[in-house]
């Protein structure tokens, strides 16, 4: 809210100094983006799909790993990202962010991205809230499942302000949290466990941006990102 009045505050004096949005796809081209060569297509829709490849795991089965994220080419700190997001059945994916992209699961923060019901039911298991669609992922659980039915397109909108993290998703706040108050590795604020090493208000405050390719089909398209100073 406060950017939004100092845009206001500046333009009644004629003068707008709110950083302009950065368009990173707008379905030409990856230009802005680092990937594995296949990993990542542009649809004829003009949106940007992960593709998959099959991979024999210990026992012997077939399966379909991802090909690798998608990573932004540069670093960002303090910033609104906006896009549309889609996923297929039983789809479990995320955007990294402010992380480090050699160590994304530890080095930076991600916001889930998941079909709630199709992945559970095809893991056969039960997930606590702070790891489903629309967490702060193992951190804190989102305020509800704003999504829409699987196949069908979803806005999501993510701020990053110093240690303030917001997510909203169709319009409706997912989480509003204070990177600070997690001062403890492996432990959230409300007391229950988390997977990182290192106290959350610990880590950088400026990363990359990356899209996961998780094994399942997700679909991305109109990844804007404005810096906010």
């Amino acid at each position: 809210m406060k950017t939004i009045t100092f845009c206001l505050f500046s333009l009644v004096f004629g003068v707008l100094t709110c950083p302009a949005a950065e368009v990173l796809f707008d379905g030409k081209n990856l230009n802005h983006f680092e990937f594995e060569k296949g990993a990542w297509e542009i649809e004829k829709d003009g949106s940007v799909v992960c593709r998959m490849q099959e991979q024999k795991d210990k026992k012997g089965q077939v399966r379909l790993r991802g090909m690798g994220y998608l990573w932004t080419k540069k670093e960002f700190s303090d910033f609104e990202l906006s896009l549309s997001y889609k996923l297929s059945p039983g789809a479990n994916s995320g955007v990294f962010y402010r992380t480090d992209k050699n160590n994304p699961v530890q080095g930076g923060f991600e916001l889930q991205l998941m079909d709630n019901e199709g992945f559970q039911k095809k893991a056969n298991r039960k997930l606590p809230p702070r790891k489903l669609n629309g967490s702060f992922y193992d951190g804190a659980a989102p305020a509800k499942d704003f999504s829409k039915p699987v196949g069908q397109w979803n806005e999501f909108v993510l701020r990053c302000d110093e240690s303030i993290i917001t997510c909203h998703i169709n319009g409706g706040q997912c989480f509003s949290v204070d990177v600070d108050k997690w001062d403890s590795p492996g432990k959230n604020p409300d007391g229950s466990d988390n997977k990182f090493k290192s106290a959350l208000k610990d880590l950088p405050r400026k990363g990359r941006i990356g899209f996961q390719n998780h094994g399942q089909v997700v679909w991305f398209r109109d990844i804007k990102v404005r810096p906010l100073r």
